[in-house]
């Protein structure tokens, strides 16, 4: 019974940071409706920054973050200038120019750091246990779940407790009837990169602690972003928490039941289960 419980809590540890590398993707596409397929190259380019940092300016990984929270914003301001200046139909466009960005970025970084598989190791790292039972999670485990929740509770009070983010959600919903009510809607995308950028900063160094870099690794956030996105539906964000924590744990019991080779079948049951049942979103009604 323990050990499918550490296999659970091992799963919302997974899904809580799964949730995290979904949330710029929704922000981003829920205000732009740009589709980006280069935003798990994004994370992984922030990984390589920390673990550049990490390995040879000797700087803590968790101190690297600072550094990559003012560096990814400006990154994916960037990328919106890029996008902003592409002809309808937008969403195809958007499409093909973050595919080749993708592929760009795949080759900067294979040039840059070569095939090698990188880890941001932490000898020594302490094992907290769950009192009165043997379940267990790293120090490192630890903060990346911390953090990874911290970040999901901050986007969920700016969206819903802030004028700011009622103007995002409004955005979201209706940018026709956002504009008619006043909203910069053309600020409002701005924003949305920024903060976007911002958990793509922070994504990168948790994923460098708890996955190894490599060039082509930026696929598999990428396609995590995508299965949670339309889990939860745009811009949800107890939903997105909801739908990685679902994701993280039936990836957890499946790489242990089935073996690890049959996770991505494991979660394509489940994203096409849901898409039959809920097609509305995991979390909502009608």
């Amino acid at each position: 019974m323990w050990l499918y419980a550490q296999i659970i809590v091992s799963g919302f540890y997974l899904g809580s940071f799964y949730a995290l590398i979904a949330l710029g993707f929704s922000l981003i596409f829920g205000v732009t409706h740009a589709f980006n397929l280069a935003h798990g190259e994004l994370i992984i380019l922030s990984g390589y920054l920390a673990y550049v940092l990490w390995k040879y300016g000797q700087v803590s990984p968790y101190l690297s973050i600072p550094v990559c929270l003012a560096v990814m914003p400006g990154v994916a301001l960037l990328l919106h200038l890029l996008l902003q200046r592409l002809k309808a139909p937008f969403e195809l466009n958007s499409l093909v120019v973050t595919f080749g960005l993708a592929l760009f970025l795949q080759n900067a970084m294979l040039f840059a750091f070569s095939a090698d598989y990188r880890l941001i190791h932490l000898g020594g790292s302490r094992i907290f246990q769950v009192p009165g039972t043997p379940i267990s999670l790293t120090a490192g485990q630890l903060w990346v779940l911390s953090l990874s929740l911290a970040a999901t509770g901050g986007v969920h009070w700016l969206l819903y407790g802030t004028f700011l983010g009622k103007a995002l959600r409004a955005a979201i919903q209706d940018r026709q009837a956002a504009l008619l009510a006043g909203i910069n809607v053309t600020a409002m995308r701005r924003t949305a990169f920024l903060f976007g950028g911002m958990l793509i900063g922070l994504a990168g160094p948790l994923y460098a602690l708890s996955m190894y870099l490599h060039p082509a690794a930026g696929l598999e956030p990428t396609l995590i972003a995508i299965v949670i996105t339309i889990f939860a539906g745009v811009g949800r964000t107890r939903g997105i928490l909801a739908g990685g924590w679902l994701l993280g744990v039936a990836e957890s019991l499946a790489a242990f039941v089935l073996g690890t080779g049959w996770r991505e079948l494991v979660s394509a049951v489940v994203l096409l289960s849901l898409l039959i049942l809920k097609p509305q979103g995991i979390l909502l009604k009608g």
